[in-house]
């Protein structure tokens, strides 16, 4: 998809080694590892998400000619 090793080094370390920790009210944690998810409000995750949905639609539905019709464009996917 024509991603830089070097920005895909940094979402690797922005998503996979995010730890947290937890306050309530004025207690707080240890620092924990996150193993999964992303973190909320995070404008990259939209960007992210569309970016690699756009390229599975495009690589799955290429010879697909179904679809609707929506001012003279076929949307093969919604």
């Amino acid at each position: 998809m024509g991603v830089d090793w070097r920005d895909r080094r940094l979402i690797y370390k922005l998503y996979m080694q995010q730890s947290v920790v937890i306050r309530i009210n004025s207690m707080q944690s240890e620092p924990c590892q996150l193993g999964r998810g992303v973190s909320q409000g995070c404008p990259l995750s939209p960007l992210l998400f569309n970016t690699y949905i756009q390229h599975l639609i495009e690589e799955a539905l290429e010879n697909v000619e179904d679809g609707m019709k929506v001012n003279g464009v076929v949307v093969k996917s919604v």
